[in-house]
């Protein structure tokens, strides 16, 4: 047992003098440091000295003039909360003696019946007693605290009596009242969702079989009102010396909603990935019918003329040179006119000259019709994964396209710009301009989105009746 390194501050609330001078012999003959012994003949003179003094031990006599049995012990200890008390009792008052140890002294001793080694023994005991007790009570008020700042169930759980305790996290997560934080059945039986119930139980069964002191699992609680919530729980057991299980203690943490925030993610990135397929087939069947178009109407006309040039040659030997002539001309025609189609769907300059390059041969086929005059305004970038500039050149190309056939623009400005990890691509016309709650939705504008929204990227239109209209971009890189 630790032993006093400062010298013992004593209170000795006592009215008789003669059982206080035995008592101060005792403490002397007992060899106890002692820094100064205070008595108190009553309650009232105890009082007085504890508001200016602190004692590290406190005697109390059960008959006082003006209190007396449990009521003073119950006194004192407000009075020295942190102090313990050891209560000198007669033999009349035995019982009393007992008794007040439960509601807050730490020893008794019957007068007449013990001597300075007794003496001594009742103080250092007390001491530790009463450091135990406040350790506890430190760690009981730490537990509430915890209690009271997270909504998590902390719970016990003994093993042999299938039985434990609830925190009041029961109540603020789960509905319930303060009566159900005794746990009298199989908490897993009682509380658990009957689809959960054998999960649960053949973990635990694990757990306790192979002596593993750690557990969680995920499961549905009953609440109050007989919904289920999700909840993740963990548990540590605590084994007896011979292996044996003996009590679990964990926490359980709501987390319903997380799991709906999951859902809701799950579900948008599901929506996002069948947008970009939708898109992408929609994008692939507009290809496809504007290479049918192209084909069918032009190059295939092109071609039949060349064929029907040939066919009268043969049978026309006067005038096969120039027929011939003009079938060659046709099937040059039909050759730029595949180039033409080609480079609408394959960017050709991008793996050699990079994407500004690219750009600018684009806008160059514009400009040249003297209609629309397209400006590209650009700050040198660092390099970007060639994919991202393919997708910047499919959308320049895919937002030109609209505007050449709907827009009636004059002027046409595109910006393409890097700031910090982003890149910034604007394109603005001075056409004229709708309504994006309405015409926002078409294949070209889905096909713009679903290719930013693939790189964690953002996309706005901004645009109204007469106002043209501004397609703004940006990429994380």
């Amino acid at each position: 047992m630790n032993q006093q390194i400062n010298p013992y501050r004593i209170l000795v609330v006592e009215d008789n003098p003669g059982d206080y001078v035995l008592l101060k012999e005792y403490l002397q003959l007992g060899k106890l440091s002692v820094e100064k012994i205070f008595h108190a003949a009553d309650m009232a003179a105890a009082k007085a000295l504890v508001k200016d003094n602190s004692f590290d031990i406190a005697f109390l006599d059960l008959t006082l003039p003006d209190s007396s049995g449990i009521d003073s012990v119950i006194a004192l200890n407000r009075l020295l909360p942190t102090t313990p008390i050891i209560v000198l009792s007669g033999l009349s008052t035995i019982e009393i003696a007992i008794k007040s140890i439960a509601i807050g002294a730490q020893d008794y001793l019957v007068k007449g019946e013990f001597d300075e080694k007794m003496l001594v023994k009742s103080v250092q005991y007390s001491i530790e007693r009463k450091k135990t007790i406040e350790k506890l009570r430190e760690s009981n008020e730490r537990y509430e605290m915890v209690n009271l700042a997270t909504n998590d169930v902390i719970w016990e759980w003994d093993y042999h009596s299938n039985s434990g305790l609830w925190g009041s996290g029961l109540m603020k997560s789960l509905g319930y009242c303060h009566e159900d934080l005794l746990i009298k059945d199989n908490w897993v039986n009682q509380y658990l969702h009957p689809d959960d119930i054998d999960k649960v139980n053949e973990k635990i069964d694990f757990t306790l079989e192979n002596g593993i002191e750690n557990w969680e699992e995920e499961f549905r609680f009953r609440c109050a009102d007989g919904s289920y919530k999700e909840v993740f729980d963990r548990g540590f057991m605590i084994y007896n010396e011979d292996g044996s299980p003996q009590k679990m203690y964990g926490a359980m943490t709501d987390i319903t909603g997380r799991r709906k925030l999951e859902k809701a993610l799950s579900d948008q990135k599901l929506s996002h990935q069948k947008l970009i397929t939708e898109t992408t087939i929609d994008a692939q069947e507009s290809e496809r019918g504007m290479l049918g178009r192209e084909l069918h109407d032009n190059i295939n006309q092109i071609l039949a003329a060349a064929r029907m040039y040939i066919g009268m040659a043969k049978t026309n030997k006067d005038n096969a040179g120039e027929l011939m002539e003009d079938s060659f001309k046709l099937v040059d025609n039909a050759m730029e006119e595949i180039r033409k189609l080609s480079k609408t769907l394959v960017a050709p300059s991008l793996g050699e000259l990079g994407l500004i390059e690219a750009l600018e041969e684009m806008l160059a086929g514009i400009n040249i019709t003297g209609y629309t005059y397209v400006q590209l305004d650009y700050k040198k970038h660092r390099n970007i994964d060639k994919k991202i500039e393919l997708m910047i050149y499919r959308i320049v190309q895919e937002q030109l396209n609209n505007i050449m056939k709907y827009a009636k623009a004059k002027e046409v400005d595109i910006q393409i710009r890097m700031e910090g990890n982003l890149l910034f691509l604007s394109i603005t016309d001075n056409g004229i301009g709708f309504d994006p709650a309405i015409k926002a939705n078409g294949i070209g504008m889905k096909n713009i989105k679903s290719r930013v929204e693939f790189y964690s990227g953002d996309f706005k239109i901004l645009s109204s009746p007469g106002k043209g209209c501004a397609l703004k971009v940006e990429v994380p890189v």
